[in-house]
């Protein structure tokens, strides 16, 4: 008795290992081309972010502007209306490795780690979707979603015409068009960082229905995303620590002035320095910086820009030279190049002098003039 149990078990594994497996019957040549996707990043960075080795996170997903692809599935005879049809959806980034691992290169001075996210033809903002991280830039094996399902063949077809278990039911459509994004600052920037149009993000998919599942070998290309967009940060900049520059020409005799334009006899010019401090982005870019002088009033020969006018007065102004007596451009559009030592100071020294107008003295009594020193990007 023992022997023919012992037979008959024998018996019953060799059969059951015999029985057929159940595939996975993939679909093929479902998507004649894949969506092309636009999505931007406009953000300006404050001066806490906008620092070597900051991550930043743009709040909530990125939605890529584009159409729907329709799956147009060559379907076998075996499919029925109750089939469900499942996928997987892969994703990568043709993006060249960046600084920091993990993260791929986007500009000069900024680098991105983006996760895709599967079908959201449902969820337009991206919620409730399964992400898929991708952590390898260029990437060469394309990272898996998890499973996600499709409606009944009866409810929603995957198949072209005339491969359709059942007719007259609405095509089956995707959007691969989600992204998530984290920015890492390799340099600070200054100014506007602009990001041209650029391919970050390539989604392929495969569809199947039975039992089992489909790999990367059987997905057709659905999604092609690209980024655009600017990055800015104000120039933080502070001239004389916030204050007015003063400069008193005391008392001088008009008979001195014998001749328009040039300083009074005997004047010895009066040192105006203007010291400024920029925060850290402007420290290892300040050519970036340039310095103009305008004169509040105007100036008084507009073909030279190099007389300020004084308030209430015609018969003065006052005219500005750099440490070589070289004239100094008075109307805004003399650009004076501007150097920062490595914590952000830089000075520019100049001499002042008052000077009449016209060939006659000036009259007695006080003058005073405003000019407005700015610092801003090229």
């Amino acid at each position: 008795m023992m022997n023919l149990t012992l037979r008959f078990l024998i018996t019953l594994l060799f059969m059951l290992s015999m029985a057929p497996a159940r595939a996975a019957t993939i679909l093929r040549n479902c998507f004649a081309a894949p969506g092309t996707y636009q999505t931007t990043i406009n953000r300006e960075f404050s001066a806490d972010e906008n620092s070597a080795g900051k991550i930043i996170q743009p709040d909530g997903h990125l939605v890529g502007a584009g159409q729907a692809i329709t799956a147009q599935c060559d379907c076998p005879g075996n499919m029925t209306a109750s089939s469900t049809v499942m996928g997987f959806a892969f994703a990568g980034s043709p993006l060249s490795a960046g600084s920091r691992a993990g993260y791929g290169y986007l500009t000069e001075n900024i680098d991105i780690d983006i996760d895709a996210y599967t079908d959201a033809i449902h969820s337009p903002d991206g919620s409730g979707l399964y992400s898929i991280a991708i952590d390898n830039y260029p990437t060469t094996v394309p990272v898996s979603s998890m499973e996600s399902l499709t409606s009944k063949e009866s409810n929603e077809t995957v198949c072209r015409s005339g491969t359709q278990p059942v007719s007259g039911v609405p095509s089956r459509q995707f959007k691969w068009n989600i992204l998530s994004a984290r920015l890492y600052i390799k340099s600070p920037i200054l100014g506007q960082e602009t990001i041209p149009p650029t391919l970050i993000e390539q989604s392929s998919a495969c569809l199947y229905f039975g039992s089992g599942m489909c790999g990367s070998g059987d997905a057709q290309p659905v999604a092609n995303i690209w980024l655009s967009g600017s990055l800015s940060a104000p120039l933080s900049c502070t001239i004389n620590a916030g204050s007015t520059i003063d400069v008193d020409f005391g008392a001088i005799a008009r008979t001195n002035f014998t001749t328009a334009g040039v300083p009074p006899v005997g004047f010895t010019l009066k040192a105006v320095n203007i010291n400024f401090h920029c925060d850290n982005a402007a420290v290892s870019q300040y050519q970036k910086i340039k310095l103009t002088l305008t004169a509040d009033q105007g100036v008084s020969d507009p073909g030279d820009g190099l007389i300020a006018r004084m308030m209430g007065r015609d018969d003065i102004g006052v005219r500005l030279y750099d440490t070589n007596s070289n004239s100094v451009g008075l109307d805004g559009n003399m650009a004076f190049p501007v150097v920062l030592d490595s914590q952000g100071n830089g000075s520019i020294k100049m001499q002042a002098a008052p000077v009449a107008t016209t060939a006659t003295p000036p009259e007695a009594g006080p003058f005073e003039g405003n000019v407005t020193v700015k610092m801003e990007l090229r």
